[in-house]
């Protein structure tokens, strides 16, 4: 037996071979969406301007609660919130249920192409001049052979791979998009199904809201009074001004001479 000698053995293929592949895209939307139910109450024709004028002053105070919107002082309450309106003097009460929803959208593309190509490769194979072992010469190009048969093979399936991966990449943009526009179209259902139920659950609830809201509006209100009675009193020289709250009462006394 001496030291096995190397052989190497080059092999070349033409390949042409076709490929599918299915690729999915799937795409999840959520939205929060809310019902609301209203109720509005006017005010111009029952409070008088004095009144009306300390009102917006009281809400506009930033110890209030209440907070400046474009159509005029908003306050949160449990459910809901209340909103008075400058230009129309009105309370409006408003319930609010919110639910948040999701749609789901799936994409599906199949996608084929042919991978044609002249590939080489080589394979080495081992072998001994006496033939030790079996391995003869003609042993060692056939494992040469095979291996460079192997590398051939494992370099067809690299570029088909390759293809493939490149194909999906190119069509997933667009895959996505339609699954995107897909959960689109039933978000939108879903939200305009859920919204118009929750506007039924918000007017059971209207109510209670109303409750709460004027509450808390009477609270300012009654400090508007308070404040344009004593204004009323000092403009018009009253003695003796004595004002006292306990709780949600309010007293006031003084002397107006004529």
């Amino acid at each position: 037996m001496c030291n096995p000698r190397r052989i190497k053995v080059s092999a070349t293929r033409e390949i042409y071979e076709a490929w599918q592949r299915e690729i999915t895209r799937t795409v999840e939307l959520t939205q929060q969406v809310a019902g609301e139910a209203r109720i509005r109450q006017p005010l111009g024709d029952t409070l008088g301007r004095p009144v009306l004028r300390t009102l917006e002053t009281v809400l506009a105070d930033p110890e209030s609660g209440w907070v400046e919107v474009d159509e005029g002082y908003r306050y949160e309450v449990e459910g809901g919130y209340v909103v008075y309106l400058t230009d129309e003097q009105a309370l409006e009460m408003v319930a609010v249920l919110s639910d948040r929803i999701q749609a789901t959208g799936e994409g599906t593309q199949q996608l084929r192409g042919v991978v044609q190509d002249e590939l080489a490769a080589e394979g080495e194979g081992r072998y001994y001049d006496d033939g030790w072992g079996g391995r003869t010469r003609e042993v060692g190009e056939r494992e040469a052979r095979a291996a460079a048969e192997q590398l051939l093979d494992e370099t067809t399936q690299a570029r088909i791979l390759q293809a493939q991966e490149a194909a999906e990449a190119e069509a997933a943009q667009g895959v996505e998009a339609a699954a995107r526009a897909q959960a689109e179209v039933q978000l939108q259902q879903r939200a305009a199904e859920r919204r118009a139920a929750l506007a039924d659950e918000a007017r059971q609830h209207l109510e209670t809201v109303g409750l709460r809201g004027r509450q808390v509006f009477n609270r300012a209100l009654g400090q508007a009074y308070r404040d344009a009675i004593l204004a009323y009193a000092r403009v018009n020289g009253a003695d003796n001004i004595q004002c006292q709250q306990e709780g949600n009462v309010i007293e006031i006394e003084f002397n107006l001479q004529r």
